[in-house]
């Protein structure tokens, strides 16, 4: 296992079995130590690593001499590098530097993000963890590109020749799924490896590696956790949307390896008005709540007849219930988040299935202390990376850039972190698939993670509970993969 959530200059790497730079923080040690794998359960000078656009003036230091031919002349130019024709211009971003040929020490890495356009905020949270990681490896041989993809296909194609002809040895990015194919076609040509940080595993494979926090790493852990604790019969209460239908696949999988029964599955429309009949009706069918109703009207009319004590007390009791008998699933999992999470769980509580008998468990939108706000919630299941870790780089974060970042802003330190030891290894097999899918794994902000050989991040992640006031661990995040089902 390799931790890469810091590190230290003038440590040589030997082999694949130590731990990786750890930094000076005081959150990690100061020193390089052989990994130990259990089975067991103030603000940051980032020096010359600006976190602002770099003004007019400073700019001029960065371009070309004049006289120096524009990308549109290079692209005329039949004996240039082909890929030039596919290069927009675009706005200078943080770290940008003029085109030039890399020196045999100088390892380049290229960061695809959408630094302008609708989704620059995010784009540029995840550019700055990058750059803190950088600013942690103090390693003067890796050179950190960021390209702006401007959140579009055609930004991202560009972005990805640019970051080929700069020199380029590996791609962190792009951020979306709808843009990796073509960074992929553009990569493949040159045998560069992609980490990008979608979530979607369908663009995996064939030199790319999904990073993202995804769907099925939290289904297959709450899952296996949920096993353990007896629970056998599962259903799924899901949006009827992309994400549902992963959510459901996901469950419907698990739930053959486990040996476990998928009971139901119940979809509703992502765009449904709060409070609609609709969203009645349909915690009304996945609770069979009109078969449950006349379940109860037998049962009063089987014993109101009946004149001994013990008969009228316990039809007493039935006629201030509104439904008899359980519902036929002992798990329910509901993949939503915010305020529509907390609606329908009030309806499901309100409609009689129960979170005092039916176990509630969510995915990583669950991740949100206000829901302990919403009694029905309280005591629900959610796996996510370890939260101790999660809330050590936000703090981080904030103290050096001074606001929080977006939640997926750790992935892009990990990733860099993980670009910084990987350069380190002999040109000859830096970033290739046997260093990337080092089967050990390696330590960040968002715990243990591996590429196997489908190149979708694995992830050892933690199993929480929406406690009464605060997020509760119930499970902490393994230290080792080493599986805990056989």
């Amino acid at each position: 296992m390799k931790n890469i959530m810091a590190s230290h200059p003038g440590k040589k790497w030997k082999s694949l079995s130590y731990t990786c730079l750890i930094g000076s923080l005081a959150l990690f040690v100061s020193a390089c130590q052989p990994a130990k794998i259990s089975d067991s359960g103030q603000k940051e000078d980032l020096g010359n690593i600006s976190t602002k656009t770099t003004g007019a003036q400073d700019l001029e230091k960065l371009l070309p001499p004049k006289g120096t031919p524009s990308y549109e002349d290079l692209a005329n130019t039949p004996t240039v590098d082909p890929l030039m024709r596919l290069i927009e211009p675009q706005p200078p971003v943080i770290g940008a530097r003029p085109l030039k040929v890399a020196s045999a020490e100088t390892v380049k890495v290229a960061i695809l993000l959408p630094l302008s356009g609708q989704n620059e905020a995010i784009g540029n949270d995840l550019l700055r963890a990058a750059n803190m990681a950088l600013f942690d490896l103090q390693n003067g041989q890796l050179q950190l590109l960021p390209f702006d993809t401007k959140g579009t296909v055609r930004g991202a194609e560009s972005a990805a020749a640019e970051a080929l002809i700069a020199g380029s040895q590996l791609i962190l990015g792009p951020l979306f799924s709808s843009s990796v194919p073509p960074v992929r076609a553009l990569a493949q040509g040159r045998g560069v490896n992609v980490i990008t940080f979608s979530t979607d595993t369908t663009v995996a494979g064939n030199g790319v590696y999904v990073m993202g926090l995804t769907v099925g790493q939290q289904i297959r852990r709450v899952m296996e956790f949920a096993y353990r604790q007896g629970l056998l019969n599962f259903a799924v209460l899901a949006p009827d949307s992309r994400y549902g239908d992963a959510v459901i696949n996901d469950v419907t999988a698990e739930t053959e390896t486990l040996g476990l029964s998928l009971d139901r599955t119940v979809r509703y429309p992502v765009n449904v008005e709060p409070g609609s009949q609709e969203l009645h009706d349909i915690a009304k069918i996945l609770g069979d709540y009109q078969m449950r109703q006349k379940q109860l009207a037998e049962e009063i009319k089987l014993y109101e007849k009946n004149t001994d004590d013990e008969s009228k007390e316990y039809v007493k009791k039935l006629q201030k219930l509104d439904t008899f008998g359980p519902v036929s699933f002992d798990a329910l999992i509901i993949p939503e988040g915010g305020a529509r999470l907390k609606e329908l769980a009030s309806l499901l509580s309100y409609y009689d299935i129960d979170p005092e008998v039916v176990q509630f468990i969510g995915t990583g939108l669950w991740a949100d202390p206000s829901l302990s706000a919403e009694p029905a919630l309280v005591g629900g299941w959610f796996s996510a990376p370890a939260p101790e870790k999660a809330a050590a780089f936000r703090d981080r974060f904030e103290k050096t850039y001074s606001y929080l970042p977006s939640r997926i802003a750790s992935l892009a330190y990990d990733a860099t972190a993980l670009a910084g030891l990987l350069a380190q290894d002999p040109p000859e097999t830096r970033f290739d698939r046997a260093a990337i899918e080092n089967a050990n794994g390696f330590t960040g902000y968002d715990g243990i993670f591996r590429f196997p050989a489908n190149e979708v991040a694995e992830r050892g992640l933690a199993v929480l509970e929406v406690g009464p006031k605060k997020l509760l661990v119930l499970e902490p995040a393994p230290q080792s993969f080493t599986p805990l089902v056989n």
